[in-house]
């Protein structure tokens, strides 16, 4: 068992304003849907894993927090959208109030998420007091996993090429740096061609459901 107490942050945007890259497949209505199955089986993986002791969201959504309330899951309120960084230092003075010893962001937009997956990137922090532990996304621009231990050991960088910013980051505090390299957690959903390559993969959660009837509607 992991000796670490972790919490999770999952910043969430506005439901309107998600996944604005798949106007051409989905109307305003189904990208609602599509961000509230997102976020329902994301906490239902994060409550799900061993490792975390806590997940808090961060979103100005209503219905984020209406579908937070059926979890064991902190919600945090932001008056309006300012962005991923925000949203996570938002987070980030939530949690300063409590003993841990690391965070991990995670998009709300990984489909194929498993606890297995968490647990994996959580214990390569085992050995490393102060490390950064991270997960690129399928482009190697993205960061899909981000475990700083301690748990603010740096402020997040969520904007182009993040992932390469937070290496960099973690390296100039003379953090150690594990790069680990999971498919479930690196393929997110931004774009139509994201999807093309999700809908190859088995899984059958309401997410993966969702967009593949879409896509044969097209």
């Amino acid at each position: 068992m992991l000796d670490l107490k972790i919490f999770a942050i999952v910043p969430v945007k506005n439901f309107e304003r998600g996944k604005s890259r798949l106007q051409s497949l989905l109307t305003v209505e189904e990208r609602i849907k599509l961000s509230e199955l997102f976020l329902d089986l994301t906490l239902k993986t994060l409550t799900k894993t061993r490792v975390i002791s806590q997940v808090v969201i961060v979103s100005s959504d209503k219905r984020a927090e209406e579908i937070v309330k059926k979890y064991d899951a902190i919600f945090l309120g932001e008056k309006k959208d300012q962005g991923v960084n925000a949203a996570v230092a938002l987070a980030d003075t939530y949690i300063s109030e409590y003993t841990i010893d690391a965070s991990i962001v995670i998009p709300q937009d990984l489909p194929l998420l498993l606890p297995e997956d968490i647990e994996r990137i959580c214990k390569a922090a085992q050995s490393h007091e102060r490390c950064l532990v991270i997960c690129p996304s399928v482009r190697f621009d993205g960061s899909n996993a981000l475990l700083r231990r301690p748990p603010l050991l740096l402020k997040t960088s969520y904007e182009h090429d993040s992932y390469n910013i937070h290496i960099k980051k973690a390296k100039a505090l003379n953090a150690s740096v594990r790069i680990i390299h999971i498919k479930r957690i690196m393929i997110d959903i931004d774009t139509i061609d994201d999807i093309r390559k999700l809908i190859k993969f088995s899984s059958r959660n309401k997410v993966v459901a969702f967009l593949k009837s879409k896509m044969k509607k097209n």
